[in-house]
């Protein structure tokens, strides 16, 4: 028997000009709710958190660093989380690839590293001193 698969949810396709569209909750945590209508009210929610932190800037401290280097490294909490959630799913010693996703499986190992790369780069940029 077979489940109606007729509104289940998937991730979108991000557009990276439209990125602020996409904000809050990371794609990886709300694949997981594939119920539509589940899926769809946390991302209301996240537009309700996103807009209620908006408002409520005025009243939060300042980081240590500034907003512009905390954002970066933000970015790339979540770099280095993609890196860590793309080696899982393309470790070699999975057992829960399908028979025709180890191809996809050895891309995405790759990307892992290339990733880590990235992530080590935006890493030394926050490491280098500015002299003024």
């Amino acid at each position: 028997m077979s489940r109606d698969t007729s509104d289940v949810a998937s991730p979108p396709v991000v557009d990276p000009d439209l990125w602020e569209s996409f904000g809050g909750f990371r794609e990886t945590f709300l694949e997981n709710f594939t119920v539509l209508e589940h899926n769809s009210v946390l991302r209301l929610f996240s537009h309700f958190l996103a807009a209620l932190i908006g408002e409520a800037d005025r009243f939060m401290p300042r980081p240590p660093e500034g907003w512009y280097r905390t954002r970066i490294r933000a970015a790339l909490a979540d770099l280095r989380y993609l890196q860590g959630f793309l080696a899982d799913l393309g470790d070699d010693s999975a057992t829960d690839i399908p028979g025709d996703g180890e191809s996809l499986a050895r891309v995405v190992r790759r990307k892992a590293v290339a990733l880590g790369k990235i992530a080590d780069a935006i890493e030394r940029g926050l490491e280098e001193v500015v002299e003024e």
